[in-house]
């Protein structure tokens, strides 16, 4: 804030004094300079540590004062008194805005239906004074009727609003929320994109694990009975052939012996053949 003075030549900082107030309800002292001197024995607690005075503008006859941590609670009238080869006062009106720079957004799902899902989007951000929160899809249509918006106003004079969006939409489908500051003329807007379910992913391979797994069950199963299959009819014609061969020798040395097995028929046969060539 700066309140101008006259000042002719070189200034004498012995002689001035300079003193800010914050006029409301009732006066509050800002900030004073007496004779050159900065006394803080009677500043208001409001202001103290955070307000200096440019003290190298004062050779130009300006009476600058610096207020630092802004607050809300700041604003209002205050009056420069300065008191340098006469005396006079200026009247400032203080404005503090609070843009809103931070988005906070949240995006839960609150329940499934076939093939679409119903989601709560949610924008939280903290400014001051009031804005109003625009709701858009993809293709920019506005939504904003279907929000329910909430304003609070917490220590620091500050709004904190909270728009909430209750939609039926599927997955990877964005939303835009703006805050929009009448006052300030600004705007900060964030995007949120509906996720895909990290449970979908899962689900999907464990059932291609599972057919995975039933197809090669079935494979080794049924390689298992073929393998039975074959060995059960080698060995029923390994059988078969032995029988019709007994059955032949039998018939050729003679009618009345018994059907024996393989074995013996064929030491039998052994015998016949060593007869023969003795005979022979």
């Amino acid at each position: 804030m700066e309140c101008r003075f006259r000042v002719k030549g070189q200034l004498k900082l012995q002689n001035l004094i300079v003193i800010w107030e914050k006029n409301e309800n009732h006066t509050e002292e800002v900030y004073k300079l007496h004779k050159g001197k900065e006394n803080f024995e009677t500043q208001h607690s409001n202001f103290r540590g955070r307000v200096k005075l440019l003290k190298d503008k004062l050779q130009l006859g300006q009476s600058m004062l610096q207020v630092a941590s802004v607050k809300l609670t700041d604003a209002g009238t205050y009056r420069c008194l300065i008191g340098y080869e006469g005396a006079d006062y200026r009247t400032i009106t203080l404005k503090v805005k609070a843009p809103y720079r931070n988005i906070i957004t949240r995006t839960v799902t609150v329940q499934r239906t076939t093939g679409h899902n119903e989601w709560e989007l949610t924008c939280q951000s903290e400014g001051y004074p009031k804005a109003e929160v625009i709701w858009q899809n993809g293709e920019l249509k506005d939504l904003s009727e279907e929000a329910n918006t909430s304003y609070e106003t917490g220590t620091n004079q500050l709004y904190s609003v909270t728009s909430t969006l209750r939609i039926n939409t599927s997955i990877n489908e964005s939303f835009l929320c703006i805050f929009w500051n009448k006052e300030l003329k600004e705007n900060i807007s964030s995007t949120l994109i509906i996720p895909g379910y990290e449970v979908v992913g899962p689900r999907i391979n464990s059932r291609r694990y599972f057919g995975t797994a039933v197809v090669v069950f079935a494979l080794f199963g049924s390689l298992f009975l073929y393998m039975l299959c074959v060995k059960k009819a080698r060995k029923d014609q390994k059988s078969v052939t032995c029988t019709n061969n007994a059955a032949v020798k039998m018939i050729e040395l003679s009618t009345d012996e018994e059907e024996g097995d393989c074995r013996e028929i064929l030491l039998e046969e052994k015998e016949l053949k060593n007869v023969r060539i003795e005979v022979t």
